[in-house]
């Protein structure tokens, strides 16, 4: 079916411009209205879920072809032209779609291009269109600009895309062929719409036509419903400096207008102000948005062990210092595996990482919603338990024994667990005691334990 199609496509714009009015009529129908077939099975083939730009698609092609034989077949342009907007904004909507579902992982980049390309493209209606069409009804006006501005717009999106596909994909070129193609036949027109010119346009139209078709029959269209790669999104000097001179270029070609004395186009200077402005304003939020999440990362990576997740060294040692500023009593526990060596020796260290998260998650189940388990380095662990007291010792010690007591299974083997504990009690009445002494002694209480543990975990307790 594609060469098909692609076969007769071809001949009737080889042919176009040697026909008579009424045979290029026919040829340009043909033409407009077969893309349609070929966008239908596209839609078919298409999962459901995937099927809204080839909806939105089907749709603009239904409405453009309206247009294209209410202009051909009457003489009603205006009639014409109301049609094209609309399918126009159709055919935008799903390239729009299909850049939504593929550059989701770009979106900085995104808007970038889009500021970009659509200021180019409201300075070449501003600088090249406007005073070529200056005095036309409004609304074929109007019509005009939409069409320019947005189309450029989103044909710098697609562009992007192509540049970050990462794979090759012909139906994002057949797509973005169709609508620079249908871009480059809108300014055409504008310019001149009588004679070889006219002409030379329309086979652009025709050739836009065929590209959809194509896009529609290649099976690499699917691809454009994954996600597309995430390229670096650091806002460059050179970035900012294409952002700046977008948002600024519009104003500056109304200011420069007014100043030699010519009419301020209302309409670019009010699109620019409503599209481009809010565009920067978002890409600038969440340049600051991602700036707050990498410093809130990089907060939590300071504070907490990359294996466990638990609260590291440093942190433990914060929050200690903390406590010990509060009046009332707490519980430093030191916890220290027995035989976590011969376990990394026999299995290997990524089976004793998982021995370690395991033994962390254990901890966690036995503290309270205010206390605090850190891992202090290699295999000892620290736990924090405040308001607490002698009469608390006991219990807490005996909450994590009883949970490292049943042996961890590792896939290779069921390894018992085995941990000698200090803990050290501050009652509150003592006068000002460092955080580091408590951890020395709760750490001098855990060594005292080893020495005399026999078959079950030993626990040491002291008092400051």
């Amino acid at each position: 079916m594609r060469r098909a199609y692609l076969l007769v496509s071809v001949g009737l714009i080889a042919a176009y411009p040697l026909l008579p009015r009424g045979g290029r009529t026919a040829a340009l129908l043909v033409v407009t209205c077969a893309a349609i077939l070929p966008v239908t099975v596209g839609l078919l083939r298409a999962r459901p879920v995937d099927r809204r730009p080839w909806r939105l698609l089907l749709a603009a092609l239904v409405v453009l072809n309206l247009g294209n034989l209410t202009r051909q077949l009457t003489d009603e342009v205006l009639a014409g032209r109301v049609f094209d907007a609309v399918g126009n904004a159709l055919m935008l909507a799903a390239a729009v779609t299909v850049v939504v579902r593929r550059g989701r992982n770009d979106v900085g980049g995104m808007i970038d291009t889009i500021i970009v390309s659509a200021t180019l493209g409201g300075l070449l209606w501003d600088v090249v269109l406007l005073p070529r069409i200056a005095g036309a009804h409004p609304a074929a006006e109007a019509s005009t600009f939409a069409t320019v501005f947005i189309l450029a717009g989103v044909l710098g999106a697609l562009v992007r895309l192509l540049q970050t596909a990462g794979e090759p994909i012909p139906a994002l070129w057949m797509l973005v062929a169709a609508l620079g193609l249908s871009l480059t036949g809108n300014v055409v027109l504008e310019l001149h719409d009588t004679g070889w010119v006219a002409v030379g346009a329309e086979l652009m139209f025709m050739a836009a036509y065929v590209a959809l078709g194509l896009f529609g029959l290649d099976g690499s269209a699917h691809r454009l419903a994954r996600l597309g790669q995430a390229p670096d999104d650091t806002l460059t000097p050179g970035r900012l400096a294409f952002l700046g001179g977008a948002l600024a270029a519009l104003p500056l070609v109304g200011g420069g207008r007014q100043l030699l004395g010519e009419p301020v186009d209302g309409l670019l200077l009010v699109a620019g102000a409503a599209s481009i402005t809010p565009l920067v304003m978002w890409r600038i939020g969440r340049l600051s948005a991602q700036r707050a999440r990498a410093e809130q990362a990089l907060r939590y990576q300071a504070a907490h062990d990359p294996l466990t997740g638990l609260p590291n060294r440093r942190e433990f040692v914060a929050q200690l210092r903390a406590e010990l500023r509060r009046p009332g009593g707490c519980v430093v526990l030191f916890c220290d595996l027995d035989g976590f060596k011969d376990v990394n020796d026999r299995l290997g260290h990524p089976i004793g990482d998982r021995l370690l998260v395991e033994v962390a998650r254990r901890l966690g189940s036995c503290v309270r919603a205010g206390d605090l388990v850190s891992r202090f380095g290699g295999d000892e662990f620290l736990v924090l338990f405040r308001d607490a007291g002698r009469a608390d010792v006991e219990r807490l010690s005996a909450r994590i024994v009883g949970a490292l007591r049943a042996p961890v299974d590792l896939g290779v083997e069921h390894v018992p667990v085995r941990a000698s504990i200090g803990a050290v009690i501050r009652t509150g009445t003592e006068s000002d005691v460092a955080a580091e002494d408590l951890i020395r002694r709760a750490d001098d209480a855990m060594y005292s334990a080893k020495l005399h543990r026999d078959t079950e975990p030993g626990v040491r307790v002291v008092s400051l």
